[in-house]
């Protein structure tokens, strides 16, 4: 017969997930700011095509 090496038992690792900073945050999603300003910049956009579909050149040289 022949007999199994027994490994040395390590230290119980922590969860490092668990541990991460980012995490201890918590809270409400939110869009990040960088995001809402893409928005409303989308937003501004289509507000400025919906008014110039209104107007035609010949309506700007007045």
């Amino acid at each position: 017969m022949s007999k199994k090496k027994q490994r040395p038992k390590l230290p119980g690792r922590t969860n490092p997930v668990a541990r991460a900073p980012i995490l201890s945050k918590g809270g409400a999603h939110q869009k990040t700011r960088s995001a809402e300003r893409q928005a409303d910049k989308r937003q501004l956009r289509k507000l400025i095509a919906k008014v110039g579909a209104d107007y035609g050149p010949a309506d700007c040289s007045a």
